[in-house]
């Protein structure tokens, strides 16, 4: 099979068609990490995807927020305390790479919600200047290119704190499905624009729903409260040729099959260190939803033997009948040597050509 464009590859494998190889991606390589590399090979100046030949992914987000300004409370050497554009209080890392404290939220009540929820309708700026210049450069860097309004559930999870927020769901569930059926209509408006502006190839929710565990919440109240809702999301989507991703942390083993009930192309990332398998999935899902990641990088941190054990034979597995993205199951901290990621990406370029 001739060699492809990289987003004829991407969309190939999210669409269950068969690409010459599997895709090679990574979204977030850390800060820290490039540093790392630059000390073991990588050269100064140069993207390291395009060093390393991998399949690139340019995302273009939108402002899904309550539009508060945001406003620095206090500031230290080390972090930030900040109220966000959801009226969140959250403390900030300013010298390392790390997920904000969530300290207070200003929706802790139905009533909270009554007050604020207007502040959720469209207007065009949602979306910053310089999207028609990002869809046409995708055109010649050969990029996918994924826009990134927020899921629904996961914004209402956030701007209210899952201290809260999981009460609310089980003493007033009509108030969080308000909230999704809000933010579902500004999603559906933002990818209108999107589209008026020029059509992207994916659209991507990023949603962490899961837990080490499983699902935050039960399959059913995803069912009454949720799934509907990004139903409606994902066939604007696929009706307007725009491919619908979903990424979700945690054990997503129960969670897929209401990816693809929801209408989903694929489940990203995977964490091999939750418990998630692509061998297992493979065999129950692989021919309904492509599999996206799951290389564990604590296994990419260790003895470069141990990349081998740990590639090949998902690999070997994943890749089979298409269906299947090379990735980190996460993110590709520090604790990554360059030799290794290299020798990772060397087996999986191998064994996922479909010549």
């Amino acid at each position: 099979m001739a060699e492809m464009a990289s987003r004829e590859r991407m969309r190939r494998a999210l669409t269950g068609e068969l690409p010459d190889r599997i895709p090679l991606c990574e979204i977030c390589i850390w800060p820290e990490t490039i540093q790392r590399w630059r000390t073991e090979g990588l050269p100064e100046d140069v993207d390291a995807l395009d060093w390393l030949c991998m399949d690139k992914i340019a995302m273009y987000g939108a402002d899904c927020s309550l539009r508060f300004p945001e406003q620095i409370l206090e500031e230290d050497a080390e972090t930030r305390l900040v109220r966000n554009t959801d009226g969140v209080t959250e403390r900030q890392w300013k010298t390392k790479t790390a997920t904000p404290h969530k300290v207070d939220s200003l929706i802790k009540e139905p009533d909270d919600w009554l007050r604020y929820r207007d502040r959720l309708s469209f207007a065009p700026d949602r979306v910053a200047e310089g999207y028609a210049d990002a869809v046409a450069a995708r055109e010649h860097n050969d990029q996918w290119f994924a826009v990134v309004p927020g899921e629904p559930m996961w914004w209402a999870l956030m701007a209210m704190g899952f201290e809260r927020a999981l009460p609310m769901l089980m003493d007033h569930p009509d108030v969080v499905e308000e909230m999704v059926a809000y933010q579902t209509r500004l999603n559906l408006e933002i990818i209108d624009h999107f589209t008026q502006l020029g059509k992207p190839d994916a659209m991507w929710h990023f949603s962490d729903l899961c837990y080490g565990n499983g699902m935050l919440f039960s399959p059913d109240q995803f069912r009454q409260i949720v799934l509907p809702h990004l139903k409606r999301i994902t066939s604007a989507c696929w009706d307007r040729d725009i491919v619908p991703m979903f990424h979700c942390c945690g054990k997503v083993t129960e969670f897929v099959p209401l990816l693809i009930e929801s209408g989903y192309a694929c489940a990203q990332p995977l964490e091999a260190r939750d418990r998630n398998d692509v061998r297992e999935l493979k065999p129950l899902y692989g021919d309904q939803i492509t599999l996206f990641g799951n290389i564990s990088v604590d296994h990419l941190s260790t003895a470069l033997e141990q990349v081998d054990e740990e590639v090949e034979p998902k690999i070997r597995i994943a890749a089979k009948d298409g269906r299947y993205i090379f990735h980190s199951d996460h993110s590709v901290p520090p604790t990554v040597p360059l030799a290794n990621f290299r020798r990772a990406l060397e087996l999986a370029r191998k064994l996922g050509s479909y010549e």
